[in-house]
């Protein structure tokens, strides 16, 4: 658990402000509120179901994908640890041809809380 907590608190720091990891939870649905931190096997994704947005922050061994940046999220169908994620977001308004995007995440390893973390404006 040592090196997925140094894994998380590294991904932490990347994001805006001073925040801190609070409690871990097995499975992420859009019932649930906050900004949570869920690390798969190549990547990291904030979740801010507050503010309902994702962002992805590939890992070292991922490369970059147009769903990367902020966006708004329409459902998350599975964000259980030890699966496969997957969730839909909404397109940005010059993807004016597409009803949604979706993403397929690797093996989910941790799902954690953040807190103390400000939305951006």
């Amino acid at each position: 658990m040592q090196a997925e907590d140094d894994r998380a608190a590294a991904q932490l720091g990347k994001l805006t402000g001073t925040g801190r990891l609070g409690e871990d939870r097995s499975e992420l649905t859009l019932k649930q509120r906050g900004q949570w931190l869920v690390l798969s096997a190549t990547s990291a994704h904030f979740f801010d179901l507050d503010g309902r947005t994702v962002n992805r922050m590939p890992g070292r061994l991922a490369v970059a994908m147009i769903t990367d940046e902020g966006r708004p999220i329409r459902t998350i169908e599975s964000c259980r640890v030890g699966e496969v994620g997957y969730w839909t977001m909404e397109p940005f308004g010059h993807e004016y041809d597409l009803v949604l995007r979706w993403h397929q995440s690797t093996e989910i390893r941790r799902i954690v809380q953040v807190l103390g973390l400000e939305r951006p404006s």
